[in-house]
């Protein structure tokens, strides 16, 4: 996540100022250029995204707003509004889905794979509970806590 608050990743726009070969999109939408904060907070795709993610735990309000456009502030927002383990599995969860979603994004570009929600959110329901499991704390509360569906 340094990489992501430091505008180090190699997103389109990035690799544009270097010269070097680059989608001309964003290669989940295909609306915009690719910026690390269009990927994980305003491409439609993403939102959605967030939404299905968030909703598993009955926190579905916390999704990006059309009016998130930074990473970093809608993650800090969010974080904020919790304490303790909840605030933990809050911070965990927005860290395995936005690595899930540039392992998404690398699929897309690298290997000739088409955007695909439920693959993302199948890959998502299978981390989280593989963190639980290895002992993230934060995350097994909120599963204790997440509605029944």
């Amino acid at each position: 996540m340094w990489t992501v608050a430091h505008n180090r990743v190699w997103t389109a726009d990035r690799l544009a100022k270097r010269g070097l070969n680059h989608p001309p999109k964003c290669p989940l939408c295909d609306q915009v250029g690719e910026t690390i904060d269009h990927l994980l907070v305003s491409c439609v795709f993403t939102r959605q995204f967030w939404v299905h993610t968030l909703q598993q735990f009955g926190l579905q309000t916390l999704a990006p707003q059309l009016d998130d456009h930074c990473f970093i502030h809608w993650w800090g927002e969010t974080s904020s509004k919790f304490s303790g383990q909840v605030q933990k599995g809050i911070n965990s969860i927005i860290i395995l889905g936005s690595w899930l979603v540039w392992k998404h994004r690398n699929y897309c570009v690298f290997d000739g794979g088409t955007p695909n929600l439920s693959r993302v959110m199948a890959a998502f329901r299978e981390e989280v509970q593989l963190w639980s499991v290895a002992g993230a704390r934060g995350v097994s509360y909120l599963l204790a806590l997440a509605p029944t569906s």
